[in-house]
Formats: C-alpha cells, sequence, structure tokens
C-alpha cells in the first residue's frame, strides 16, 4: 500500500500530542510547540539537502574520496557543448537537470548529452521560482508536462531537482506517481545561476568533503565571457584532483539509476533497482543485519530436512539470492522470482561464479506472473510483505504444487516493535508493508488447503510478544481437494 510518511508528518504528531499535555499543565505553554511546528515547518524548505517533507538524496557515502557533477538550468546553446568538450577532455560524467522548455527548444543539445554518456535530469517545466509555493494541482501539472516533454525528446528522467531545491508537502506523492526521486546536492559555489562566477573555484575548493554532489550551472553568465566560466571548471576539476577526490558519474555516487531503462515500473521495483549493487552490504552491515541474520539460521536449520527430494523449488522475492545459492544446491532447478531486474542481474552474476546452471530468473510482479510448476517447495523471504492479496496467490499457487508439496516463508509479524519498522519503510519507501498475526496467517493458510505445521515468533520476544518475525511451514494435501 502506498504510504508516504515523512519527517514532517511525525513531527507535527508530537507537537500536537505535546500541546494536548500542556495544556494540562499550563494553556499557555500549549501554543509553544504548535509554534515550533510551524516555524520548522517555513523554514525547511530552505535547506535543500533536509529531508523534512521527503527523501531527498544529495550526496554519496562520505567515506569514500569521490564527488560527482551536476549542473543545472541548461541546456544553453552557447555554454553547455563547451561544458561537455571540457568534460571530455577531463574524462568526467555529469548528470544535467534540464529546464524541461530549454530541453524541447534545443533538442540537439539533449541528444549531444546522452551520447557523450552524461545523465539528464528533470529541473522543471520553465524553472519557476515559485513552483513549490503554488497548489498541488500546478505542481503535477508542471512535473508531469516535463517528464512528457523528456519523453518525446528520447529520455525518461528518474531524478527530480526543484528550482533553487526548494520542497513542499506535496512533491513527494507527485514525484512517487511519476516514477522519480528528489536528488538535491550538498556542495555549490552560490553562483546565483552563473551570476557570479569569480572565484567559484575556490570556493567550492574550500568546502567540498568525500561524497559531495556538486551543484553548477550550464547557463550563460549575463555579465562575463563563457571562457572565464570554462576557466573556473577547468581549475575546479585540477582542484579536486589534488586533493585525491575521484570525480565519479553522479548515479555511481549516490547509487541510483537516474533515468528509468522502461516505463511503468512500481514503487517497490524502483527502490530495490536501486539498492541491488549495494544490497548484500546493506543487509549484512546495518540495522537490519538482525533480521536477516536470523533468517539465514533459521532458513538452514531447516532447510535439509525441506528440500529432501526437491524437484522444481519456486522461490518469491529471490532478489540478489541471499537464499538462492544455498536451495539450488539442494535441488534441481529453482524459478527465481524478483520485481528488480537489477537484483536477478546479481543473482547471475553469482550463481555463474558459483558454477550453478539450475538457477531460472524471472522479472516481474510474483501476484500476476504466470507460474510453471509442478513444484515441491514454495519459499519467500520477506517478501510477502508486499503482496497484495497473499491469501489470493496462495490459491492461485495450489494447483501448480506437487502433491505434498512444502511450504516454507519468513514474514512481518504485527507487533509493537514492528509498527515502527513500518513507519521507518514508510519514510524511506513510501510504501506501507504488510504484517500479520499468527492467528491471520494461519487463517490464509487454511483457507488455501495447506496444512499448517508450525509457525514460530522470532525476534524482539519480550514481555509475552510474540516477536517481529514469524517462520511458517505448511504442506499441501497429498491428494488434491475434491
Amino acid at each position: 500500500m502506498r504510504f508516504p510518511l515523512s519527517a514532517a508528518h511525525l513531527t507535527g504528531l508530537a507537537a500536537f500530542q505535546l500541546a494536548l499535555g500542556l495544556l494540562f499543565v499550563d494553556p499557555r505553554l500549549a501554543a509553544i510547540p504548535l509554534a515550533a511546528f510551524v516555524l520548522l515547518t517555513l523554514l525547511a524548505p530552505l535547506f535543500p539537502a533536509f529531508p523534512y517533507f521527503l527523501p531527498i538524496v544529495t550526496h554519496g557515502d562520505r567515506r569514500r574520496p569521490r564527488v560527482a557533477l551536476s549542473f543545472d538550468d541548461g541546456p544553453d546553446p552557447e555554454v553547455t557543448p563547451r561544458v561537455l568538450d571540457l568534460l571530455d577532455e577531463a574524462g568526467v560524467k555529469a548528470v544535467f537537470f534540464m529546464v524541461a522548455r530549454k530541453a524541447e527548444a534545443h533538442p540537439d543539445l539533449v541528444r549531444e548529452v546522452l551520447a557523450r554518456g552524461h545523465a539528464v535530469g528533470n529541473h522543471s517545466l520553465r524553472h519557476d521560482t515559485l513552483l513549490m509555493l503554488k497548489g498541488p494541482r500546478a505542481l503535477r501539472a508542471d512535473i508531469v508536462e516535463s517528464q512528457a516533454v523528456f519523453r518525446r525528446l528520447g529520455v525518461v528522467p528518474r531524478a527530480f531537482r526543484p528550482p533553487v531545491g526548494i520542497t513542499n508537502p506535496d512533491l513527494w506523492n507527485v514525484l512517487l506517481d511519476e516514477g522519480l526521486f528528489c536528488m538535491n546536492f550538498s556542495c555549490r559555489a552560490g553562483d546565483l545561476g552563473n551570476r557570479r562566477v569569480q572565484g567559484l573555484a575556490a570556493r567550492i575548493l574550500g568546502r567540498v568533503r568525500p561524497g559531495d554532489l556538486l551543484l553548477l550551472h550550464d547557463g550563460r553568465p549575463p555579465r562575463l565571457d563563457v571562457d572565464q566560466l570554462l576557466g573556473e571548471l577547468r581549475a575546479l576539476l585540477q582542484g579536486l584532483r589534488a586533493r585525491n577526490l575521484e570525480l565519479v558519474p553522479p548515479g555511481v555516487l549516490v547509487g541510483r539509476e537516474l533515468m528509468a531503462r522502461a516505463e511503468g515500473a512500481g514503487i517497490a521495483e524502483r527502490f530495490y533497482d536501486d539498492l541491488a549493487e549495494g544490497y548484500d552490504a546493506e543487509q549484512f552491515e546495518s540495522p537490519v543485519a538482525r533480521s536477516r541474520t536470523l533468517e539465514q539460521r533459521l532458513f538452514r536449520a531447516h532447510w535439509p530436512r525441506l528440500s529432501l527430494g526437491a524437484g522444481r523449488v519456486l522461490e518469491v522475492g529471490a532478489g540478489t539470492g541471499i537464499f538462492t545459492l544455498e536451495i539450488a544446491a539442494a535441488c534441481r532447478e529453482v524459478h527465481a522470482l524478483d520485481l528488480s531486474e537489477r537484483m536477478l542481474e546479481q543473482l547471475r552474476r553469482k550463481a555463474e561464479r558459483a558454477g550453478l546452471s539450475n538457477i531460472v530468473t524471472r522479472q516481474g510482479d510474483a501476484e500476476r506472473l504466470p507460474l510453471e510448476g509442478p513444484y515441491s517447495v514454495l519459499c519467500a523471504f520477506l517478501a510477502f510483505e508486499y503482496f497484495h492479496d497473499l491469501p489470493g496467490f496462495l490459491k492461485r499457487v495450489g494447483p501448480h504444487m506437487e502433491p505434498g508439496a512444502r511450504l516454507y516463508f519468513c514474514t512481518a509479524r504485527r507487533s509493537f516493535f514492528r509498527f515502527w519498522t513500518q513507519v521507518g519503510n514508510a519514510m524511506r519507501q513510501g510504501i506501507w508493508l504488510r504484517a500479520r498475526s499468527r492467528r491471520e496467517v494461519e487463517a490464509m493458510l487454511r483457507e488455501a488447503g495447506i496444512e499448517v505445521v508450525r509457525i514460530e515468533g522470532h525476534l524482539l520476544k519480550v514481555a509475552g510478544l510474540g516477536g517481529m518475525l514469524l517462520e511458517v511451514e505448511g504442506r499441501w494435501p497429498e491428494t488434491p481437494r475434491a
């Protein structure tokens, strides 16, 4: 379920709750948290890196000595080609956040930017600096039309940079609908759109840090010759390298695709496409590692028994193959399903390195993909949280399972602690993931004609609570139901 939840929502809720509590202490104090919330909401848009209304990508890994360049407000027929030549000489790739109407007026420049290996981002239709002060209809119309312009020019940007970096409460919903994410910057020279070019390189070099995404402009300087702008850019590139900062493509710096491979991808698919390269590290080197490590331990404890005599196995939500390779080693064939093609690319590379040729990858929504059974085992690992109709899926998959086939999956259990995990995910991804109770899982298995073998709760089992994770094992009947 789409559910974009922001820091602004939580801040507002906390302010109202605090104000309500203060009413019983001193009514005059109740206005303080409400006034603070209003002030913060008014000031937040002025800070381009502050993810108050929505997640904002502004920089890469601060631990790695590399930076990237972005250019705003073009394309400009006099400046952009010369900037491209300079970048070619330096062997640097950048992202050009283009104003759609300017791009429409200079389609050859758009094609040239792409042909030279750079990315194109959406910088609104006309660069209206008051865009975020207008109503949601005007905002949506601007972004929808600008995307349409870029599509006609043969590119589908995924990165949107609002004019002047200002955001508002309506922006995230529009970006989710259009398959975009907000990408601002972490270092700028205060060049005022190339109105203040002199000293540009020195200003940036005096504040740049590892991981920075630099904001520059490829518009014509109104008071200076273009050669002076290019001289500053050349000095900047030299200065960055003198500081041993590697210049990498912006998509590499932030770990996200800046242009769409294909249209129509869902929120979850785009999210996991972006995570694919660093997914394994995130799963085992971040706060979610405890959950993922537990899943692995549970799986390894039971898989040898479940896989006895396994022929074809269906794995839903295979991802990068954290479990798939071990499954493949104990069965004839694995059908690995996942929403994200980039995740499956990682899986295929792992399988090739491991010398496994019995893994068949299939990209798409498992609730709609045609099934190619019969399967002797169905398994999933924290994938069913995305399903709109899990009971319907279990009924649909039943005829494709062998008599006596086994079911094994881990899923989110509804609990106090899991609720806050769901909140965190809604703030990060814009989706409310489904958590289920033990009773709910038992009911859906029986409704699908699956025998419940065992259901156990794990992770943060305290004060009689059943934990955040449900481990579920079931079995289809030896003979089909009449």
